[in-house]
């Protein structure tokens, strides 16, 4: 049984056949309507049902037309309505084609099965906090596996109204760049997964255009939502959990950096999701700019970074020497901060650096969990409230948070310090 997606309030509904691709037969509105009102076939049907939806049908079969003439089809495909909202046919032609986004996943990516659902089919139930325009949707049919609630995060036509400017190199550098991202990502369990269900609209060829992607709901949502909630009721949340969750957030920069030589720069509480059994999932993998709350310093200025041949550390390790650009202001991000990402050169010439620059975002990430804050911009203060927080926490944070990336802890130190807290 073939589901016909909603048409427009005006026009004629065509019913279309794939082999022709021209009208078998035009019902009138009106002609429809009323056989809607008394709950009557078409005549050229065997059957025609209704949903609720304006203007949406389920469709059996088709044998007999108008005009008298019998037509036996094996499916019919799809419905198409007379006139398309110019700006909704721009918004489409703006979106990737699903076959050409799988096309450029080349051999890097991990073989991926991809669902489908047309956003059509998706209830919107709520939204998330946040700039991304996350929603809390389930399908109207029983097609996904498995069924419930699921985070739809996109870039819908609502969205596309609200701001049009660059909005195919937009979706192509940040929705698209996420997919590809997760799908090259080895996986992790303190990271989410590539998504398995793609978010898609049909083009009046037909074709798939991906509009966004859907990933499972997390009942106990993200640590920011942890620490407000725990504030709200007057409770501090147990050391032993706040260890596991730091040791688990470094253990997912640790594998970002060193297993897939990536990074994440947007690591903050808002970004890490909480599983129903208290375990962490980093999310938010655009790449596309530094959280406002947890950005080192260095990186706000466009400059290289290298290792030093001749001086070291007092951890043994050679100092990294920071060299601001010279010329004309770069910029390779128009979405996010800083204009200059400097993260995607560090990792070529300096990882340590990429990692050091992580590792303040790790420590700024912590306090706020330790200090039971929600996230902001505010310095990394400890106050009375924290003085639950063992002091050799405390100095992990604060060696974290250093101006002076030489300074800081290495990340497999972060990592190994947090093993033995939690452990």
């Amino acid at each position: 049984m073939q589901l016909i997606p909603p048409i427009a309030s005006t026009g004629t509904l065509s019913l279309i056949h794939r082999s022709c691709l021209a009208p078998l037969t035009i019902l009138d509105r009106d002609f429809v309507n009323q056989r809607k009102k008394k709950r009557e076939p078409c005549k050229c049907y065997h059957q025609l049902r209704w949903d609720s939806q304006p203007w949406q049908a389920r469709v059996d079969t088709q044998s007999e037309l108008m005009m008298g003439q019998r037509l036996y089809l094996i499916s019919l495909t799809m419905a198409v309505a007379s006139e398309i909202s110019p700006i909704r046919e721009h918004y489409i032609s703006q979106l990737t084609p699903f076959d050409k986004f799988i096309a450029s996943l080349g051999k890097t990516a991990r073989p991926t099965d991809f669902q489908l659902v047309d956003f059509a089919d998706l209830e919107i139930l709520g939204s998330l906090p946040g700039k991304t325009g996350a929603r809390i949707v389930t399908k109207k049919a029983s097609g996904l596996t498995p069924q419930g609630t699921f985070v739809f995060k996109g870039m819908d036509f609502d969205q596309y109204k609200r701001d049009s400017k660059d909005f195919k190199e937009h979706q192509e550098k940040t929705l698209l760049h996420e997919i590809r991202t997760l799908c090259t990502l080895p996986p992790h369990p303190n990271i989410m997964p590539c998504p398995k269900v793609l978010v898609v609209v049909q083009d009046g060829d037909n074709k798939y255009r991906i509009c966004g992607f859907l990933q499972p709901v997390m009942s106990k949502d993200s640590v920011d939502e942890q620490v407000m909630r725990a504030n709200r009721a007057g409770h501090r949340l147990p050391l032993g959990l706040k260890a596991k969750w730091c040791y688990q957030m470094a253990l997912a920069i640790q594998h970002t950096h060193q297993v897939a030589e990536s990074f994440h720069m947007d690591l903050k509480p808002g970004n890490i999701l909480v599983d129903d059994y208290n375990n962490l999932r980093l999310i938010d993998w655009e790449q596309s700019g530094f959280s406002m709350f947890t950005h080192p310093p260095e990186v706000t200025i466009d400059q290289e970074a290298e290792e030093s041949s001749v001086s070291t550390g007092a951890n043994g390790k050679p100092v990294v020497i920071y060299t601001p650009h010279t010329g004309a202001p770069r910029r390779n991000q128009k979405w996010g901060f800083p204009d200059w990402n400097v993260l995607p050169e560090w990792k070529t010439t300096c990882p340590r650096a990429a990692e050091l620059a992580e590792v303040f975002s790790l420590g700024r990430t912590m306090w706020m969990l330790l200090e039971q804050v929600e996230q902001s911009p505010d310095p990394t203060v400890w106050t009375a409230m924290a003085m639950d927080v063992p002091k050799e926490w405390q100095d992990m944070i604060m060696r974290c948070v250093e101006r002076d990336p030489n300074n800081r802890p290495e990340l497999d130190e972060v990592v190994e310090f947090w093993r033995k807290q939690f452990c």
